[in-house]
């Protein structure tokens, strides 16, 4: 079997559900209790094929003889080619006796299809169920073809939603991130402003230290003067208060030296 086929199951299915594990050696040759598995697992997480089996037939290991396995398997085929309108020749007894696994590759694939496209099977479940059948040599019936259509139709409007959703999204991004810059630009300035300000504070408390610091030099060279001022009276009267004691000294020499003189004479004349 080529890996092409394989690699597109694996593509498909594995973006519908994640086990069982979609190995290339189990979907080379898929057994039966394997699609049983992948069955089962499909209708619990799409809701895809849901009400086609019984709670008895969910289980695997009640569906054990081969024709409860072809029946199971035909169920499903009659279901996939009514939702998608798509005609297929795969055969449950091959694919039960393990043979045409590129055709059993194309009903996983199908159902793959019919899941991603978010197409609804409750009307084909319905109507299998009912008994009606599918003729995998002919082309599908007008009524399968019409549900085929219906449900591509949903899947056109679903996508054009989608894309419609996708484009609002993508616009509201646009203006959510016109808004941010506009924001962050608004913010930007304010932070130059306040910059700005902060400098002007900055500047006026420097001149005002400047200002305060010449004050202080300014007082400091007055008190210096005055200090140097009353230096100079204090030597004035330290020189006059000098002057005045070496006067007073100077006449008291001077006026003892008149008193000796007055002794001298005295004497003298006390001798003649």
């Amino acid at each position: 079997m080529s890996s092409h086929f394989v690699k597109r199951t694996q593509d498909s299915l594995g973006k519908v559900i994640k086990k069982p594990p979609l190995t290339e050696k189990l979907l080379s040759k898929p057994p039966f209790r394997y699609l049983h598995d992948i069955f089962t697992e499909v209708i619990r997480i799409t809701g895809f094929l849901k009400g086609l089996y019984t709670d008895f037939e969910m289980k695997s290991d009640n569906v054990k003889d081969k024709d409860a396995k072809i029946a199971f398997l035909q169920k499903a085929i009659d279901v996939v080619m009514m939702v998608s309108g798509d005609s297929m020749s795969v055969k449950p007894a091959r694919i039960v006796a393990g043979h045409e696994p590129e055709k059993t590759n194309e009903l996983l694939q199908a159902i793959a299809k019919c899941c991603l496209n978010k197409l609804s099977s409750d009307d084909s479940v319905r109507r299998v169920l009912a008994g009606e059948k599918t003729d995998p040599k002919a082309k599908a019936p007008s009524s399968s073809k019409s549900q085929g259509k219906e449900n591509r139709e949903k899947s056109d409007e679903h996508k054009r939603q989608k894309d419609k959703e996708l484009e609002e999204k993508n616009d509201n991004g646009i203006k959510d991130s016109s808004r941010d810059r506009k924001e962050k630009e608004q913010s930007r300035e304010r932070g130059k402003q306040m910059d700005k300000e902060r400098d002007r504070h900055k500047d006026g408390d420097r001149r005002e230290r400047a200002k305060e610091q010449e004050r202080d030099r300014t007082r400091t060279k007055e008190k210096d003067q005055e200090n140097h001022k009353n230096r100079g009276d204090g030597e004035r009267v330290e020189k006059e208060k000098n002057r005045g004691t070496e006067k007073v000294e100077k006449d008291k020499i001077r006026g003892d030296g008149e008193k000796d003189k007055e002794r001298s004479k005295e004497r003298e004349r006390n001798r003649d």
